[in-house]
């Protein structure tokens, strides 16, 4: 065999494991790990337009939270590919432990694909029977309740599991510990962690209309 056949096959192999290559969710180059401590790791995902995921593996309890509105399509491994389109503000659980998936994600849209992908790395409370919070309870499962918040009026909330905050759209939000006196600020976009425990409330900085979304560990 010439160098030049050697050199072509040996180039096919390589392009051909990188296609078939697993990772972890959380180890995919499109998956950014923003925030992580005992109760969340969060995978901020940046698709853009016309590109495609590795092949990577979900086994993790996770809650969804998608912030914009592309085309996109997924192939799970050893299956054809399958459009769909993400809706900005739409949130999903899903318990990846007992369902693993293994797919690649692709961005067929014009506009970047951006969502965030919550693992639950743990348990809070779940024998707690606290109601759930005065806002709209967009799913309340096993493992974690989630809520949309689409106005804030500085009303105080306290004795809670910790949470994501994740601010779809709006001008920025201030967080108001109680406790500490310290503020944070919820950007669009971004993704914010709440500690359990603490007593808080949240005010708004402009007028614009809010799309607020709370993941609560149980």
């Amino acid at each position: 065999m010439n160098g030049k056949k050697l050199l072509f096959l040996s180039v096919l192999v390589i392009v051909s494991l990188g296609a078939n290559a697993q990772v972890q969710v959380r180890n995919e180059p499109r998956h950014h790990n923003v925030l992580e401590n005992k109760y969340f790791r969060v995978l901020d995902v940046n698709i853009p337009p016309h590109d495609t995921t590795l092949q990577h593996i979900h086994s993790t309890p996770s809650v969804i939270l998608m912030f914009t509105n592309t085309v996109t399509a997924t192939q799970l491994k050893g299956k054809g590919w399958e459009s769909g389109k993400s809706i900005a503000g739409s949130a999903f659980y899903r318990d990846f432990s007992k369902d693993t998936v293994i797919h690649r994600v692709s961005n067929w849209d014009t506009v970047l694909y951006h969502v965030s992908d919550i693992e639950l790395l743990s348990v809070y409370d779940p024998n707690n029977t606290r109601k759930p919070l005065p806002f709209t309870v967009l799913f309340n499962e096993e493992r974690a309740i989630a809520y949309r918040v689409t106005s804030v009026n500085k009303q105080i909330i306290d004795n809670r599991g910790p949470m994501i905050a994740g601010l779809v759209a709006g001008d920025d939000i201030m967080l108001h510990n109680t406790k500490n006196n310290k503020t944070t600020i919820i950007k669009a976009g971004k993704e914010t962690f709440i500690p359990p425990g603490i007593s808080f409330y949240l005010s708004p900085t402009g007028k614009k209309a809010i799309d607020l979304v709370l993941f609560e560990l149980k």
